[in-house]
């Protein structure tokens, strides 16, 4: 039986990309890039990019996130994404489009999604099919929208 495929969250890179980043999740993502375990996304090197200060910074974390396996968003993964979406606004609760996208590339393939975002503990809750891990201290609060959902007649 092969490992699974583990897709890192840009929430769990960055933490990993600090100094004084969390030492147990450094040593476990190493331990599974050198494996070849580990898996991204179109979405996440989005997110990544844009906190690049220089376009060299910028083309060598491209060349390396892209030479991990680059998980597609097929049109399975967006209906998935709609899916997500819609449940969790039916309890409350708006999660960052890009969280549910990631979310259901994690189920789409069958991979562990390592983070570092408390909102992946709440999609879970709703699809238990998303397998999580995190590692290091809990993630800081974020304000979580609680509100009605209007109705599309309303």
């Amino acid at each position: 039986m092969n490992p699974k495929k583990i897709l890192i969250d840009t929430s769990a890179w960055i933490v990993s990309f600090k100094k004084a980043g969390d030492a147990e999740l450094k040593e476990f993502m190493k331990r599974s890039i050198v494996a070849g375990l580990v898996a991204t996304s179109p979405i996440i090197i989005l997110e990544l990019i844009q906190g690049c200060r220089t376009e060299p910074e910028r083309d060598t974390l491209r060349i390396r996130l892209e030479s991990l396996d680059v998980l597609a968003i097929t049109s399975d993964v967006w209906e998935r994404s709609y899916g997500l979406g819609f449940s969790l606004r039916r309890e409350g609760l708006t999660i960052p489009t890009a969280d549910l996208i990631v979310a259901a590339t994690a189920i789409h393939y069958d991979c562990i999604l390592l983070h570092h975002d408390r909102h992946y503990e709440l999609i879970g809750r709703v699809d238990s099919s998303l397998q999580i891990k995190r590692l290091g201290p809990p993630p800081p609060e974020r304000v979580m929208s609680r509100q009605r959902v209007p109705s599309p007649e309303s």
